[in-house]
């Protein structure tokens, strides 16, 4: 039975009168909609439009001038030959019961022998082997290796001594931060400061004049690493998390806006000027500044995404009493043609890494005989103690691969012999003693690829050339660059418009 009139024409007036309605509302919302949209990216490239112009400037700059970091070369010259005393005095961290250490080192610093030990447990500490004393090295000693260090680069200039820290602009991020540096000047024409360990005695942290000029334009507006700030790590990594979030929200409503207003015909754009500059440039490079800023979001790990879990893979200890006997065959054997003695601990085995004058270096068993590690040996002992997978062997590298090679702060050191842990992990060991020199874990190797390898633009080895890096990286960071600096001018102009229209 059909229904009645009434109730079919009042269906189909319902039905119309929504239909008429949303016609008039939709477009309404939507241009609300769009004019949020332009709003929001207006004003959130108004606030934050210098500072994506100091990222992309300074990014620019550390294609060539990274943060300040010693001369390794001058860094070696910092040791003199070894001269122990004729009896090793008494050591009581060696001889109390249970002590265990994960490593030692020995070396002259100025002209004290120097233990440096590394306990299982709690901090790093100095002992003089002369008169047993533990503690930190004296600025008057710590100054032999600055002096030593400055020679071996051109300046013949005394050092002065200009007092300890711990959380100078220099050394904010610096290994063994916790125990200080005695710093030190030099009245040379570069203004050179030295920066030396109280615990080891190394010239850590060298800069100039020039080294520091480049990193206030550099690396440190790159990184916001003011000191003042650098020195509250959670705040500071909280600053850069949410200044990202918001250049990483301002790029994503600029590639919306730019594509909402792309025509199909030339010039492709509705705007004139810088405006058109900025429409365009955004839609060109768009993507790589998306991508740029928001692979400098995730290098601070938010959320603890790519936390990495390999600081310690396969721990070694070695207890007090060893040392204590190595010590004891050293002062009787007197190497005087030695100038460190780096002790290594393998396979529950402990061997020597001794450097020469001549910067040649040598392992030595714990008896004090040469002896060679073999790929073969150091393979075996590892899959004894299931450091290494059992389908994992050893392969000898001699350059650079994917993830072992050279950055602006840090070097690395060849041959190296690279194998896999049962949990994926990548194993990088010194070819000559077996120690582990990096290693990355599944974290680590996805944030190569995903993060750092798109943020540096060093994805390949021909990436990381310096022609690659003038004709490809350089071209492409100024595209970038020049979205921001066209923002920021039409960002002035429409402020300084504002101002004016109130007067």
């Amino acid at each position: 039975m059909l229904p009645p009139l009434s109730v079919c024409f009042s269906w189909v007036a319902t039905h119309v009168s929504a239909c008429l309605y949303l016609s008039v509302l939709m477009p309404r919302l939507t241009k609300l909609a769009l004019r949020t949209l332009y709003l929001t990216h207006r004003w959130a490239g108004i606030c934050m439009g210098l500072l994506m112009v100091s990222w992309c400037a300074s990014g620019i700059v550390m294609l060539w001038h990274g943060w300040p970091q010693p001369d390794e070369k001058a860094q070696q010259a910092v040791y003199a030959p070894l001269h122990l005393p004729d009896t090793l005095p008494d050591i009581p961290s060696l001889s109390a019961p249970n002590a265990q250490f994960r490593g030692f080192r020995l070396a002259s610093i100025g002209d004290e022998p120097v233990l440096t030990l590394y306990p299982a447990k709690g901090s790093s500490f100095a002992v003089d082997l002369r008169t047993g004393h533990t503690g930190t090295i004296t600025p008057e000693d710590a100054s032999v290796s600055a002096r030593r260090y400055a020679q071996a680069t051109g300046t013949y200039q005394e050092p002065v001594f200009d007092g300890t820290t711990t959380d100078d602009q220099w050394v904010l991020d610096t290994h063994g931060r916790q125990d200080g540096f005695h710093r030190y000047r030099f009245e040379d024409i570069s203004r050179t400061y030295l920066y030396v360990s109280r615990l080891t005695g190394d010239v850590v942290q060298a800069t100039t004049t020039a080294s520091r000029r480049w990193a206030w334009v550099g690396a440190i507006p790159h990184w916001l690493y003011p000191a003042l700030l650098r020195r509250h790590p959670a705040l500071w990594q909280q600053v850069v998390i949410v200044f990202s979030g918001i250049g990483v929200f301002l790029t994503i409503t600029g590639l919306l806006v730019g594509v909402l207003r792309l025509r199909r015909k030339w010039p492709f754009s509705y705007y004139r000027r810088w405006h058109l500059v900025h429409h365009l440039g955004g839609t060109v490079f768009g993507l790589l500044a998306l991508s740029w800023i928001t692979t400098g979001l995730l290098t601070m790990n938010p959320a603890g995404l790519f936390e990495s879990e390999q600081a310690l893979l396969y721990p070694q200890r070695v207890n007090g009493r060893t040392i204590q006997t190595l010590l004891q065959k050293l002062i009787t054997t007197h190497p005087s043609a030695w100038t460190q003695v780096q002790g290594v601990v393998l396979a529950d085995k402990v061997s020597l890494r001794v450097e020469k004058r001549d910067g040649h270096s040598e392992r030595l068993t714990a008896q004090l005989q040469p002896e060679r590690l073999t790929p073969d040996m150091l393979e075996k002992s590892l899959h004894q103690r299931h450091v290494l997978s059992p389908q994992s062997h050893l392969s000898l590298i001699t350059r650079p691969d994917a993830y072992y090679f050279n950055h602006a702060t840090r070097i690395r050191t060849f041959p190296v012999l690279k194998g896999t842990a049962p949990d994926g992990t990548l194993l990088y060991l010194n070819a000559q003693t077996g120690e582990l020199v990096a290693a990355f874990d599944t974290p680590a190797q996805q944030s190569r690829w995903i993060v750092y390898g798109l943020h540096d633009l060093d994805l390949w080895e021909w990436l990381r050339k310096p022609v690659a890096r003038w004709t490809i990286v350089f071209p492409l960071l100024c595209g970038v660059l020049l979205i921001y600096l066209s923002g920021v001018i039409i960002a002035a102009k429409r402020l300084k418009w504002k101002m004016d229209k109130k007067t």
